[in-house]
């Protein structure tokens, strides 16, 4: 299929298309932005000129680099006063950001057994699970991460490290800096290195009738020595301005991926409601914007010292390290960066930036592909335009080769019409990238359709080679999940849960082989054996298709061609964490047991008759015999008691013969088999 028809570019007018091929230069000026500068720059008068070419010329690439700093200036200064309104960018102090609660996703290295490294001499630690992750060999940030001997998690937004022998907490790690505004979110850990991913917040207030277009967002990376676990030594800290998305280590190298909105652009308002008064404003915000620097636009790090002193302030990547799509897609600019927290350093090693959002994050050992949802164009292009109604939702994909320790360095682009579920849409193969997307419709006389498509690295484009539409007509996606090279399981849902087999071994003809249609649906699929699959979700009224509870399946796809569920579990009233994160789930293969968190809610008779709710009934573990045709519960772990309101733990861990489960009160410990155990540590 020509690239045209993989490639298709939002149906925006051409003067919102901004390009550099045919950019005419902005007028000379210094190039603020190097390593080691930390001041700004006097802005250059404004050419209109150059504006104009910049946002009238469409590049033949997919993606074009920038030569220096002023061609990304007039970039984004032309792309900023497309868009701007009397009330300024970013909404007038409504912003809504490329989903800043973006789901976390894992899952088939749930079972590795580890041995730690430090922390007792070098004694072999107790075999124990790892983060429930996508792709062996590909760690994932979580809010719990142990080594057989500790565990630290950042439930209740500190950082803890608890010794699980003692059950007991020996230590806190606090951020460094601006403590009363700064709170850990996820973790990485690499023997004795931690890896702490924080955010920090702030409220600027508007000075002198202007305010800050973009509410300023940090993400704090933190290393710390976990040698001795009891008295924890912070390396260094960065704090650099933008939105954390997500995190990966592969071999002990992280890679980072960040959202930053304009930093440094101010704003102004009508001060009546009168239309001179808007017309003064949004002439006084064009004005603004023309007199920025490219300071004002690109994303900045600071260093910090093991104390919270900043070390310097300095951008987080030259200007030429920034590229731009063939399709404007916002002003915000999306970085990925790399790590190596064994080092010592906390400096990033290489980063690569795209000129755009990005909400859905995957990683393969050798690629990471960022996407940027139907969410995030519009909330660029419906600033200053109504959305088209006759074309439908689309993704952009960026790769980004992360084979090299040492590097990050951009790869290609491409789209796909619809929108991703998660990260689990997504799966990368020596270049080869299969997507499953869900294109709703632009009418009401339409109906929502789902499909497989199959892209590939040729140059800079990411480039369609085949697809398989028409799944689950007036339908969702609601799992996905790649078993190997050549076959792929999708569900969709509305009343009932088609699982669909998709073979992929031939990228130019993805056919469907099998499809098995049972009440409810799947929302996270993990393999449990060859050619078999178990299932997490609910099940559902066939007719209705509202859900009654949670359901555990189990699915034979030894035939690709007739695929069958030959055991399923049913808990009316309730759910597992598990159906939105997959990192909830863990399967121990030692023993052939997998571990739902899980809450019921109890029901009462009203006076009336009807059932009410009233409160949780069960909140703890659901522990499951799971194999190849073996489905079966095996008992439960209550980790809260009647006397006590809580909620289904977020995570289990296996250590040794011990079950452990997180909620974010603290720790329950359980004997593996018997599940006999309880409360065991607080985390106030």
């Amino acid at each position: 299929m020509p690239a045209s028809t993989a490639l298709r570019r939002v149906g925006l007018p051409l003067t919102a298309v901004v390009a550099l091929a045919a950019c005419a230069p902005a007028p000379s000026e210094p190039d603020p932005v190097r390593p080691g500068s930390t001041g700004t720059s006097t802005p250059a008068p404004w050419d209109e000129g150059a504006a104009r070419a910049a946002v009238t010329a469409l590049p033949a690439g997919y993606l074009a680099p920038f030569d220096d700093c002023s061609q990304l200036l007039t970039y984004y200064q032309a792309n900023a006063l497309e868009l701007v309104t009397p009330y300024g960018l970013g909404g007038g102090g409504w912003h809504f950001g490329a989903d800043d609660s973006v789901a976390m996703e894992d899952s088939a290295a749930a079972g590795d057994a580890g041995a730690a490294a430090g922390g007792d001499g070098g004694a072999q630690a107790p075999a124990h699970s790892s983060t429930n992750v996508q792709e062996e060999g590909v760690d994932e940030a979580d809010v719990v991460k142990t080594d057989g001997r500790v565990l630290v998690t950042t439930t209740g937004g500190q950082v803890r490290v608890v010794d699980l022998a003692a059950e007991e907490v020996v230590a806190r790690i606090a951020l460094p800096g601006r403590r009363d505004q700064a709170s850990p979110r996820e973790l990485l850990l690499d023997g004795t290195t931690l890896v702490v991913l924080g955010e920090e917040w702030a409220s600027p207030q508007p000075v002198d009738g202007l305010r800050v277009a973009y509410p300023p967002s940090r993400t704090l990376v933190m290393t710390v020595d976990l040698s001795d676990p009891a008295d924890p030594q912070v390396v260094g800290t960065v704090r650099v301005e933008g939105s954390y998305r997500a995190a990966r280590m592969v071999d002990g190298t992280v890679r980072l991926v960040l959202v930053t909105d304009p930093p440094g652009v101010r704003q102004t308002q009508p001060d009546s409601g009168s239309l001179r008064a808007e017309d003064e404003a949004e002439e006084r915000n064009r004005e603004l914007i023309r007199s920025t620097t490219i300071e004002d636009w690109v994303p900045h790090r600071q260093e910090l010292d093991a104390d919270g002193r900043v070390v310097g302030t300095e951008p987080l990547l030259e200007c030429s390290q920034i590229s731009r799509p063939r399709d404007p897609a916002g002003l915000s600019t999306m970085s990925v960066l790399t790590f190596d927290p064994a080092s010592g350093q906390v400096t990033p090693t290489s980063g690569a930036g795209l000129v755009a959002s990005g909400s859905t994050v995957y990683a393969s050992p050798d690629r990471l592909v960022v996407g940027t949802s139907a969410w995030d164009a519009w909330q660029w292009a419906a600033t200053s335009m109504p959305w088209p109604q006759d074309r439908p939702t689309r993704t952009d994909l960026h790769t980004f080769d992360i084979s090299d320790p040492d590097a990050t360095a951009y790869v290609a682009s491409g789209s796909v019409d619809g929108h991703l579920l998660n990260q689990w849409a997504l799966d990368e193969q020596d270049g080869v990238l299969r997507v499953a997307t869900t294109v709703d419709p632009p009418g009401r006389s339409q109906v929502s359709s789902s499909s497989l498509v199959v892209l590939a690295e040729e140059g800079e484009e990411l480039v369609e080679t085949g697809r398989l539409d028409g799944l689950g007509e007036t339908e969702q996606i609601y799992a996905v999940r790649y078993l190997d090279a050549d076959l792929a399981a999708v569900v969709t849902f509305r009343q009932t849960d088609p699982l669909y087999l998709v073979d992929t071994s031939d990228p130019a003809a993805p056919t469907l082989a099998g499809e098995l249609k049972i009440p409810g649906y799947s929302a996270y699929l993990h393999p449990v054996g060859e050619g078999w699959l178990l299932g997490v979700g609910q099940d559902a009224d066939e007719r209705t298709g509202q859900t009654k509870g949670l359901q555990a399946s189990l699915f034979d796809v030894r035939d690709v061609n007739a695929p069958v569920r030959t055991e399923v579990l049913t808990w009316p009233e309730s759910y597992s964490p598990v159906e939105w994160d997959h990192r909830a789930f863990t399967l121990w293969p030692a023993t052939g047991q997998a571990f739902l968190p899980a809450m019921t809610w109890g029901t009462v008779s009203s006076e009336d008759g009807e059932a009410v709710q009233d409160g949780p009934s069960f909140a703890g573990v659901l522990a499951l015999d799971v194999g190849p045709g073996t489905l079966a519960e095996a008992g439960r772990a209550r980790t809260m008691g009647e006397e006590r309101w809580g909620d289904a733990p977020s995570r289990t861990i296996v250590v040794g013969d011990d079950l452990w489960a997180l909620d974010h009160e603290g720790l329950s410990r359980f004997d593996l088999q018997t599940l006999e155990g309880g409360w065991a540590v607080d985390l106030p």
